[in-house]
């Protein structure tokens, strides 16, 4: 049985943290990845981007970490938009100046997101959808305010390694395929493999 129908039941309905929801989101062993190498399931998504047709894309990467990602896709894309909640983060991508990257300093789980961005996507890569999750009132919010700014036919990518982690090791928010296909039970969503580990979600509405 899928752990979104078993042990994601018990999961936290609503944490109460309106205004920061999410978990470990200040302390930066887990958030500041600025001088980390590339994980390994962030490499295996953009492996697989890279078999795509990505000219004139727009991209919303969440958890820029090392911008690894922009400096490897920038010259084939429209754009690319990150989110993070560092600050160390965001300074390193500004640091950059690559012309069609821009950083926000935004929880994804946030009423903010909503407000403070305003392009639309076809792709959003996060390789970590539930490993921060505090409660699943805002897992939801997050998958919504993901639904909310994709262009049609866009896609969510994320991998199976990154799932498989979480901040607090809560196997209730250890996700795999299977859960991503029950969410089509609650969200205008079809979940198809695009390799042996990473996953494409595409809004269907």
């Amino acid at each position: 049985m899928s752990k979104l129908t078993s042990r994601y039941d018990g999961c936290t309905e609503v944490c109460g943290r309106l205004e920061h929801p999410g978990l470990a989101l200040h302390m930066p062993t887990w958030v500041d990845h600025t001088r980390d190498d590339t994980t390994v399931d962030q490499q295996r998504i953009e492996d697989a981007l890279e078999r795509m047709d990505l000219d004139g894309r727009r991209i919303l990467h969440v958890g820029v970490g090392n911008s690894g990602f922009a400096r490897r896709f920038a010259g084939r894309l429209h754009l690319i938009d990150g989110l993070t909640v560092s600050e160390r983060e965001k300074a390193l991508a500004d640091s950059l100046h690559i012309a069609n990257y821009t950083v926000y300093l935004l929880n994804k789980y946030g009423r903010e997101f909503l407000v403070k961005i305003e392009n639309r996507y076809d792709f959003i890569i996060d390789n970590n959808l539930a490993s921060f999750a505090c409660c699943k009132y805002h897992f939801y919010r997050m998958l919504d305010n993901y639904l909310w700014c994709l262009r049609p036919d866009g896609s969510i990518l994320t991998d199976q390694q990154g799932m498989d982690w979480t901040v607090e090791d809560d196997p209730r928010w250890q996700l795999c395929y299977e859960d991503l296909e029950a969410l089509a039970g609650r969200f205008p969503i079809a979940v198809t493999k695009v390799t042996d580990t990473v996953y494409r979600i595409r809004g269907t509405s």
